[in-house]
């Protein structure tokens, strides 16, 4: 069965100039997400869409640019998409001496994001009897070399130091292929399983540093999940861990709760 990989992000990608502290720069996180889709769903999933935007009648291209009810709206229209959502999510200022040396560069950082996301991707495709078949893999177009992230991810490929990049062996990183939502509207839903995990650690003057779960909330159903139907650490990854992360303590307990139906191992 083929399937489809939607990939787009929340936060951004600088690593240099992190904003704390009041000082300015970057989001101190970054978040990368994926929603796969099987061919088949895609048909669903884009008469579902066109149905969130006919009562959504503003013009709107991202999660940000809806209102709360509006982004709760669309979570739980989504959470009806026979879909998997997988996500990863890094607090910068515990990359140190990675960050070093990879010189600051925000490229480097976002293409070893992807290489976290599709492993649990991949791990999620082997469980579920999908690995023989390259899966297509869209991301968002942005502002950035993917020519580097197709070798990156190849080179991975070819010589893996960790025993997880087995599960980028269902991919052909030279099929990867960049597109702008109005090119390709279900990254809308990639995009939105990156703005409900990045509101968990989102703080700012606008939302009174309080950080908001509901959507990852609302989501918790179409996340990956491994056979207990827990959902962090299997589609919900911590860059690399929960403490490194280091998010409120309720936003904690919300992540460790998140349930979805499990994966079903297949036989060997």
């Amino acid at each position: 069965m083929k399937c489809t990989v939607f990939i787009d992000e929340s936060g951004e990608t600088g690593i240099g100039k992190i904003r704390e502290n009041g000082k300015r720069g970057a989001s101190p996180y970054f978040v990368l997400a994926a929603a796969v889709m099987p061919s088949a769903i895609q048909i669903v999933a884009r008469k579902l869409l066109k149905q969130v935007q006919d009562e959504i009648p503003k013009n709107w291209k991202h999660a940000t640019d809806l209102n709360h009810r509006q982004t709760v709206f669309f979570c739980r229209a989504a959470a009806t998409v026979n879909m998997r959502i997988f996500a990863v999510v890094s607090k910068k200022s515990t990359l140190k001496g990675y960050s070093e040396q990879i010189e600051h560069d925000s490229h480097k950082f976002y293409n070893k994001c992807t290489q976290y996301l599709l492993e649990c991707v991949g791990q999620y495709l082997k469980g579920k009897g999908l690995f023989s078949s390259d899966p297509d893999v869209i991301f968002e177009g942005r502002n950035h070399n993917f020519d580097t992230l197709r070798r990156f991810i190849g080179s991975v490929k070819e010589k893996p130091l960790n025993p997880r990049a087995q599960f980028l062996e269902c991919f052909n990183p030279f099929g990867f292929v960049e597109r702008a939502k109005d090119e390709e509207d279900l990254l809308k839903f990639a995009d939105l399983a990156a703005h409900a995990v990045y509101q968990c650690v989102n703080k700012t003057g606008n939302n009174f540093n309080i950080p908001e779960a509901r959507y990852i909330v609302e989501l918790q159903s179409r996340f990956g999940a491994d056979e207990n139907g827990k959902v962090l650490g299997y589609g919900l990854k911590c860059i690399h861990s929960l403490e490194e992360v280091d998010v409120d303590k309720d936003i904690q307990n919300t992540w460790k709760s998140l349930s979805a139906k499990p994966r079903v191992r297949q036989p060997n």
